[in-house]
């Protein structure tokens, strides 16, 4: 693990830039006033309200026989509020509606904790949901502690690791404390540690089962439009699934490295973006039964991903193309080959596959793993109030689902990568449409209907369906910001 962070090091300092963004927080609406309190205190306060409808189908089992489809509505509200003390000093904390499951929206028809009707028709009439907290945090910056700009930045906050392609928790947030420095005015140096889990829910505090992050990133600013960057990330997560003391077997210790590139630029109108990611470490004190006859098992991480893309922009108009890649594994491989990630619940690329259905490593919203594509895309304003936006996607699986059968500890066992119903040897994902057209409203209120069409590929005879049927999701929305 020495010889990794030495390496990890190394690369940082000889190179001299690294990552775009780590901690996102999201911008209040230029409208939006400030109060200015006693002694000067700005106070800014801000929310949104968004109410939304979908309706989707086939996306569980890509079988048009059986019953796959649902309808149903959500809202969810926010209320921030950003307290200026000085113009180097700030903290903000944001209000989001929820409930016990962790989730932000609050389903139509659904009351925490019950319906409050009474009668012969007892439904409805119920309170809704509970209040959390999206992020709370305090920052302060400036100039005086190391004679360049610097910053502190403690508490819970979004947190996002280059683009996002393995690391994006920008959707809740994490509790986090960064420090930042400049040491010249195009280069940004930020160095985070991240905790995940504290003891993993169990009751027994001298358990050794948290999980840690320690973030290293740096970019550099050629311009306005063009920059560069480099990040070096180290998860250790220990004892997975490990709660008490009395718990029977060998849990998993995960030390994971992701290092990642990345840069972009634009002139004239014409863009180019890229990352590349890849990743070392291991899992160890593993209980396999598919390998070494169910004794203590060590793997290797082996992942890696990439994303190279284009644009040109002449007004109203922008065209892209863009093609990226998510390393995955076979079932007889001894080493972790698929590209991790960790992401939040909401649409990384296309809106049906992975954001609606599981992707190609059988996880939902896992991001680019065992998956390749190349897209296509359009937006344009057509008027000051109306823009649209379309896709197109051509997706494959890196490798299909295949199986080994191999001499466990009670004879021969059979192992399906990814845990899918069956095998199959198509890496055929298929093709996807996406749209989505935004109307405004009146100031800050906005109306769209968005959704996508996957034409389904035989890859997805791997869900346990014969014939394989094409899987769609349309939903539209409204929200006001304030």
């Amino acid at each position: 693990m020495k010889k990794y962070l030495a390496v990890a090091t190394a690369v940082v300092f000889l190179l001299g830039f690294a990552a775009a963004s780590f901690a996102i927080h999201a911008e209040i609406p230029a409208e939006t006033q400030a109060v200015v309190a006693k002694s000067q205190t700005q106070i800014t306060i801000g929310g949104e309200v968004r109410i939304r409808g979908e309706f989707r189908d086939n996306i569980r089992d890509f079988n048009k026989d059986k019953v796959d489809h649902d309808g149903y509505w959500d809202e969810r509200f926010r209320l921030s509020v950003e307290a200026k003390v000085t113009p180097n000093t700030m903290a903000k904390f944001t209000l989001q509606s929820g409930n016990a499951d962790n989730a932000d929206n609050m389903t139509w028809g659904e009351y925490q904790p019950g319906p409050g009707a009474k009668g012969s028709y007892n439904f409805g009439n119920g309170n809704k949901g509970d209040v959390r907290f999206l992020e709370a945090w305090l920052m302060h910056q400036g100039s005086g502690l190391f004679g360049v700009p610097a910053l502190v930045k403690v508490g819970h906050m979004p947190i996002i690791v280059g683009t996002g392609m393995w690391l994006n928790h920008t959707y809740w947030g994490d509790d986090a404390l960064l420090f930042g420095v400049d040491p010249m005015k195009e280069l940004h140096i930020i160095l985070g540690t991240v905790k995940f889990t504290e003891n993993q829910g169990g009751t027994d505090l001298s358990l050794n089962n948290d999980g840690d992050a320690y973030v290293l990133l740096m970019t550099y600013d050629f311009d306005k439009k063009s920059s560069v960057g480099f990040n070096v990330t180290y998860v250790n997560q220990q004892n997975i699934g490990h709660t008490a003391v009395t718990d029977i077997g060998v849990y998993p210790d995960v030390q994971l490295w992701n290092f990642g590139l990345n840069g972009n630029t634009e002139i004239s109108g014409f863009g180019l973006y890229g990352e590349v990611n890849f990743q070392l470490g291991k899992t160890a004190q593993v209980v396999n039964p598919f390998f070494n006859s169910g004794t203590e098992y060590s793997s290797d991480f082996q992942g890696y991903a990439a994303k190279l893309g284009t644009y040109f922009k002449v007004d109203p108009v922008k065209v892209g193309i863009e093609g990226a890649w998510g390393s995955g594994g076979r079932a007889n491989q001894d080493n972790i080959k698929t590209f991790q990630t960790t992401l939040g619940n909401e649409q990384h690329f296309t809106y049906v596959y992975e954001y609606r259905t599981r992707n190609a490593a059988n996880n939902a919203l896992g991001g680019l793993q065992n998956t390749w594509y190349i897209k296509a895309d359009a937006s344009m304003d057509f008027t000051k109030e109306f823009s649209g936006y379309l896709a197109g996607y051509y997706l494959q699986a890196v490798n299909k689902i295949d199986s080994v059968t191999i001499q466990g500890p009670t004879g021969p066992q059979t192992r399906n990568s990814y845990g899918f119903a069956s095998t199959n040897d198509s890496k055929n994902i298929g093709i996807e449409i996406d749209a989505k057209l935004t109307y405004k409203l009146d100031k800050n209120l906005n109306y769209w209907v968005e959704g996508g069409y996957l034409f389904a590929g035989n890859f997805w005879k791997a869900v346990g369906t014969s014939s394989v049927d094409d899987a769609y999701a349309i939903r539209h929305g409204i929200q006001l910001s304030f």
